[in-house]
């Protein structure tokens, strides 16, 4: 699966992101620059380290129709 995305569409990734998770822009620009999952608080982390941690199941949850039809929309894809 390929996910490198125009600097379009990680702005408006980031955007929609931050509007969701009530998170800065400019802190979640920072935190995946850095590899920073603390921007995401004790509640968010752990499930974000799961996936960080295990490939196979980062590839599962991305393959997913529904989670795909949702990274799509983010991204401006439909």
């Amino acid at each position: 699966m390929d996910f490198n995305l125009t600097p379009e569409q990680q702005n408006a990734l980031l955007d929609a992101a931050s509007k969701k998770l009530g998170i800065s822009r400019e802190k979640l620009a920072n935190a995946a620059k850095n590899n920073d999952l603390g921007v995401f608080g004790n509640i968010a982390a752990p499930k974000v380290q799961h996936y960080a941690n295990s490939p196979q199941e980062l590839e599962r949850f991305l393959s997913d129709p529904k989670n795909q039809a949702i990274i799509k929309k983010l991204i401006g894809g439909g």
